[in-house]
């Protein structure tokens, strides 16, 4: 059911990166030795960017060089230490050199000429503070992007599957049914997942009868209400008398991810 969020373990889950040393795409070119390399047991010191390294690298080099790697982009550059490690193609460079040298190569330019140019006061930024020999700044590292997305069962709901109680598992049911179907906007509405990070739409084919309970707590944690998933993961119900009380939380009975798309805390 569409939107959701997913995380933790245990009970229940309730439910970016420079013009780098190759970037979304574009090829080698010749490199300098001793770029700066830091040698391996020496403190490189905080791993901290400044910070308009830092605005400059999550404005336009993000889109390519994160986690998960985007657009091509051999390697991720998040942190300071990203730059100071050894060019996988020059060994005796390091990252934030063949960046430089990769920014001034007409032949070869990064960012590539797939992606916008980079504006000239950002290139003045990442330059000055490369040719600096990278120092370390206060605004520490751009973080990582999201995990990627899976389903096991490789098998996914679309509106052509029809409507029902197995349909679109995932996604944010109850804001989608106040806006389409307020007869059938189910106060309790929410989607279980074996795993995390599994794709919405995706059909988790829990079985029949599902082993998994949700379970609602009121505010002083206790259980008020039991619902077992059906097999795409849903559960739903409709109680008009528990409009406009606060406090709930969806609790669960084995390690799953849930999809919390109530409002319930």
């Amino acid at each position: 059911m569409p939107g959701l969020r997913r995380g933790g373990t245990g009970r229940w889950w309730l439910v970016a990166l420079l013009v780098g040393a190759w970037g979304c795409s574009g090829t080698e070119g010749p490199g300098n030795a001793d770029a700066g390399v830091v040698d391996a047991g020496v403190d490189p010191g905080p791993d901290e960017l400044p910070c308009d390294v830092k605005a400059v690298v999550a404005e336009h080099c993000a889109s390519c060089h994160t986690t998960p790697l985007k657009g091509n982009a051999p390697l991720a550059l998040l942190a300071r230490s990203d730059f100071q490690r050894s060019s996988p193609v020059h060994a005796q460079q390091s990252v934030g050199q063949r960046s430089l040298e990769r920014m001034g190569n007409a032949a070869a330019p990064m960012p590539p000429e797939s992606e916008p140019p980079l504006p000239d006061e950002a290139r003045a930024v990442l330059t000055q503070w490369l040719e600096a020999g990278m120092p370390a700044g206060s605004c520490g590292s751009l973080p990582s992007g999201p995990a990627p997305t899976t389903c096991a069962s490789d098998s996914f709901w679309s509106e052509a599957s029809g409507t029902g109680a197995r349909m679109a598992p995932g996604y944010a049911c109850r804001s989608c049914h106040l806006q389409q179907s307020p007869n059938n906007a189910y106060f309790f509405m929410g989607t279980v997942f074996p795993s995390l990070h599994v794709a919405d739409g995706c059909d988790p084919r829990l079985g029949s009868p599902s082993n998994v309970k949700v379970e609602i707590l009121d505010a002083q944690g206790e259980v008020r209400l039991t619902l077992v998933p059906n097999e795409a993961g849903n559960f739903m119900l409709s109680l008009p008398g528990f409009r406009g009380q606060v406090g709930y939380a969806a609790n669960g009975t084995c390690e799953a991810a849930f999809s919390n798309s109530t409002g319930l805390t």
